[in-house]
């Protein structure tokens, strides 16, 4: 089978979607004190869902690539991208719910008094 693409691509590629992982993870984590407090819900969870989704997309990639018996330099930039943004962000997608939840039961006890 002929590979995807060379060793150099593969580093270029990699390090751009690391690159668009670790921005997105930094305009997220710089960005959703204030979402939050604003209650902006679908903002901050179309924010996380799409970088959920691209990574449960990468992870697929890096491994159908791993599955067609492509070399190292092609699945490895895919999987391993896909499985942190995978680890890292479904957790914290978890957390802003409950924040959200938080948020709005001190409005509501805010309104009772």
């Amino acid at each position: 089978m002929e590979p995807w693409f060379d060793p150099q691509k593969a580093g270029l590629i990699g390090g751009i979607i690391g690159a668009c992982i670790g921005g997105a993870g930094a305009i997220i984590g710089s960005t959703c004190w204030l979402f939050i407090r604003k209650g902006w819900k679908r903002l901050v969870y179309g924010m996380f869902g799409t970088v959920i989704t691209v990574s449960v997309g990468l992870l697929v990639t890096g491994l159908i690539a791993l599955f067609m018996k492509q070399p190292y330099h092609v699945w490895y930039p895919f999987l391993l991208s896909g499985v942190i943004g995978t680890v890292v962000f479904s957790p914290l997608f978890l957390v802003m719910r409950r924040l959200f939840t938080v948020m709005e039961m001190r409005k509501m006890q805010a309104k009772d008094l």
